[in-house]
């Protein structure tokens, strides 16, 4: 019975940090930017150590995750507070307008996310960044089939992905200087943009062949 409580002591106390450490590097991100992330620097921030950090989270990419979850629960819990008229046209934009302004309140949260994976060498979502995201294509996929009737199974899931790529792509555009963006806002990097988007849902397609 001790040994019980022992572990549940533990694990509330491992859990605390774990929320301690959240929240502060949190706090770094909005109020000093992405570069201001780094183990060392957290664990001074938090009154902690690296290896603490590490311990619980593994990485410092584990830990990135950990926050990008929190910010597309933050952004999915907007999107479920819209209510959804008769026309799927309209809710789509209606999403599309949460998106941006939840990018304009939080560039810096944002970026951390947009940036992890912007590399060719960036890894897939973690299972629970997937989960989060698998909810918000869901309320998405709800529209577009909608809009768009007969789309089914596969063709379905292609709406989906192409649809998700494209807001993600838009959605570094929107962050204008965090990415340099803004100085070269103009007719052609938009056609540049959005073609590129159109290139990736061509390989969507491709991968599902």
């Amino acid at each position: 019975m001790s040994d019980s409580r022992d572990v549940r002591l533990r694990n509330f106390v491992k859990d605390k940090i774990k929320e301690t450490l959240l929240k502060v590097g949190r706090k770094l991100v909005v109020e000093k930017g992405v570069e201001a992330l780094s183990a060392r620097k957290l664990a001074t921030a938090s009154n902690s150590s690296v290896g603490m950090i590490y311990s619980i989270f593994g990485t410092m990419d584990d830990y990135i995750a950990a926050q990008n979850v929190i910010t597309l629960s933050e952004l999915y819990i907007q999107m479920k507070k819209i209510v959804l008229g008769k026309n799927p046209f309209n809710n789509l934009n209606h999403y599309a307008d949460v998106l941006t302004l939840y990018i304009e309140e939080n560039p810096n949260l944002w970026y951390l996310l947009y940036s992890r994976h912007l590399s060719a060498e960036a890894k897939k979502s973690t299972i629970s960044e997937a989960r989060i995201i698998k909810k918000i294509d869901i309320l998405i996929g709800m529209q577009a089939a909608r809009l768009i009737k007969g789309i089914v199974g596969r063709e379905k899931r292609l709406v989906i992905k192409v649809l998700e790529m494209s807001l993600f792509a838009i959605s570094g555009y929107l962050l204008g200087n965090k990415l340099g963006l803004r100085s070269g806002i103009n007719r052609s990097n938009l056609c540049k943009l959005l073609m590129n988007t159109y290139l990736a849902g061509l390989a969507s397609i491709k991968e599902t062949r």
